[in-house]
Protein backbone atom coordinates (compact mmCIF):
# COMPACT_ATOMS: atom_id res chain seq x y z
CA UNK A 1 0.00 0.00 0.00
CA UNK A 2 1.31 3.44 -0.84
CA UNK A 3 1.72 5.95 1.96
CA UNK A 4 2.12 9.72 1.89
CA UNK A 5 4.14 11.78 4.35
CA UNK A 6 2.65 15.22 4.93
CA UNK A 7 2.82 18.24 7.18
CA UNK A 8 -0.65 19.23 8.35
CA UNK A 9 -1.27 22.77 9.54
CA UNK A 10 -4.21 23.53 11.83
CA UNK A 11 -4.55 27.31 12.32
CA UNK A 12 -7.49 26.99 14.73
CA UNK A 13 -7.40 23.78 16.78
CA UNK A 14 -10.62 24.56 18.72
CA UNK A 15 -12.49 24.91 15.40
CA UNK A 16 -11.07 21.60 14.15
CA UNK A 17 -12.02 19.85 17.42
CA UNK A 18 -15.56 21.21 17.12
CA UNK A 19 -15.78 19.99 13.53
CA UNK A 20 -14.42 16.54 14.38
CA UNK A 21 -16.72 16.30 17.40
CA UNK A 22 -19.72 16.94 15.14
CA UNK A 23 -18.68 15.12 11.96
CA UNK A 24 -16.04 12.52 12.96
CA UNK A 25 -16.47 11.87 16.72
CA UNK A 26 -14.41 8.66 16.68
CA UNK A 27 -11.35 10.65 15.59
CA UNK A 28 -11.05 12.26 19.05
CA UNK A 29 -9.75 10.46 22.14
CA UNK A 30 -12.36 10.44 24.90
CA UNK A 31 -12.27 9.72 28.60
CA UNK A 32 -14.28 7.01 30.38
CA UNK A 33 -17.32 9.33 30.52
CA UNK A 34 -17.22 9.99 26.78
CA UNK A 35 -15.87 13.53 27.07
CA UNK A 36 -13.07 14.68 24.75
CA UNK A 37 -9.80 14.58 26.68
CA UNK A 38 -7.92 17.85 27.16
CA UNK A 39 -5.85 18.81 25.39
CA UNK A 40 -7.68 17.14 22.51
CA UNK A 41 -5.95 14.27 20.72
CA UNK A 42 -6.84 13.29 17.14
CA UNK A 43 -6.50 9.57 16.42
CA UNK A 44 -6.40 7.28 13.44
CA UNK A 45 -3.06 7.92 11.73
CA UNK A 46 0.67 7.70 12.34
CA UNK A 47 2.13 11.05 13.31
CA UNK A 48 4.76 12.82 15.36
CA UNK A 49 3.78 14.78 18.46
CA UNK A 50 2.25 18.07 17.40
CA UNK A 51 4.19 21.32 17.43
CA UNK A 52 1.97 24.06 18.83
CA UNK A 53 2.10 27.83 18.96
CA UNK A 54 2.51 29.56 22.35
CA UNK A 55 -1.16 29.39 23.34
CA UNK A 56 -1.85 25.97 21.80
CA UNK A 57 -4.49 27.26 19.41
CA UNK A 58 -2.59 26.31 16.23
CA UNK A 59 -0.50 23.27 15.44
CA UNK A 60 1.63 21.38 12.96
CA UNK A 61 1.94 17.62 12.70
CA UNK A 62 4.12 15.44 10.49
CA UNK A 63 1.97 12.47 9.43
CA UNK A 64 2.22 9.29 7.40
CA UNK A 65 -1.12 8.70 5.73
CA UNK A 66 -2.85 5.98 3.73
CA UNK A 67 -4.48 7.08 0.44
CA UNK A 68 -7.95 7.55 1.97
CA UNK A 69 -6.46 9.47 4.91
CA UNK A 70 -4.52 11.95 2.77
CA UNK A 71 -7.68 12.57 0.74
CA UNK A 72 -9.64 13.10 3.95
CA UNK A 73 -7.13 15.57 5.38
CA UNK A 74 -6.79 17.46 2.09
CA UNK A 75 -10.53 18.16 2.25
CA UNK A 76 -10.86 18.62 6.02
CA UNK A 77 -12.14 22.02 7.15
CA UNK A 78 -9.66 23.87 9.40
CA UNK A 79 -6.68 21.89 8.03
CA UNK A 80 -4.15 22.75 5.34
CA UNK A 81 -1.70 20.22 3.93
CA UNK A 82 1.43 22.38 3.71
CA UNK A 83 3.49 19.77 1.87
CA UNK A 84 3.35 16.09 0.95
CA UNK A 85 5.40 13.42 -0.78
CA UNK A 86 4.97 9.71 -1.40
CA UNK A 87 6.72 7.78 1.38
CA UNK A 88 9.82 6.22 -0.15
CA UNK A 89 11.93 5.62 2.94
CA UNK A 90 14.99 7.64 3.81
CA UNK A 91 14.89 11.09 2.23
CA UNK A 92 11.09 11.44 2.27
CA UNK A 93 11.08 13.91 5.16
CA UNK A 94 13.69 16.08 3.45
CA UNK A 95 11.48 16.19 0.34
CA UNK A 96 8.44 17.20 2.40
CA UNK A 97 10.29 19.90 4.34
CA UNK A 98 11.95 21.20 1.16
CA UNK A 99 8.47 21.93 -0.22
CA UNK A 100 7.56 23.93 2.90
CA UNK A 101 10.79 25.94 2.85
CA UNK A 102 10.39 26.67 -0.89
CA UNK A 103 6.84 28.04 -0.59
CA UNK A 104 6.51 31.46 1.08
CA UNK A 105 2.89 30.91 2.17
CA UNK A 106 3.58 27.44 3.57
CA UNK A 107 6.68 28.71 5.36
CA UNK A 108 4.72 31.62 6.89
CA UNK A 109 2.13 29.16 8.24
CA UNK A 110 4.91 26.86 9.49
CA UNK A 111 6.74 29.71 11.21
CA UNK A 112 3.50 30.95 12.80
CA UNK A 113 3.48 27.74 14.85
CA UNK A 114 7.05 26.46 15.08
CA UNK A 115 9.58 29.02 16.28
CA UNK A 116 12.95 28.36 14.59
CA UNK A 117 14.54 31.57 15.91
CA UNK A 118 17.76 31.28 17.94
CA UNK A 119 17.30 31.98 21.65
CA UNK A 120 19.45 32.53 24.70
CA UNK A 121 19.17 29.90 27.44
CA UNK A 122 20.95 29.59 30.79
CA UNK A 123 24.14 27.55 30.51
CA UNK A 124 24.04 26.33 34.13
CA UNK A 125 27.15 28.32 35.03
CA UNK A 126 25.62 31.78 35.40
CA UNK A 127 25.82 32.70 31.72
CA UNK A 128 23.80 32.00 28.63
CA UNK A 129 24.29 30.16 25.39
CA UNK A 130 22.53 30.54 22.06
CA UNK A 131 20.41 27.58 21.02
CA UNK A 132 18.93 27.30 17.55
CA UNK A 133 16.03 24.84 17.24
CA UNK A 134 16.22 22.38 14.36
CA UNK A 135 14.49 23.58 11.19
CA UNK A 136 12.32 20.44 11.15
CA UNK A 137 10.06 19.85 14.16
CA UNK A 138 9.36 16.15 13.59
CA UNK A 139 10.10 13.20 11.35
CA UNK A 140 8.62 9.70 11.48
CA UNK A 141 10.89 6.67 11.55
CA UNK A 142 12.36 5.67 8.23
CA UNK A 143 11.71 9.02 6.54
Amino acid sequence: MSMTDAILYVPDMPALVAHLGDEHPTMLVRDETGEIIQPPVVTGFARTPAATNADGSALLVYARLRPAEIDQWRGMPHVTVLAEAPYQGKGTAQAVYAQVFADADALAAYDSVYDRAPREVPDGEGGTTTVTPPAMFGILAGA
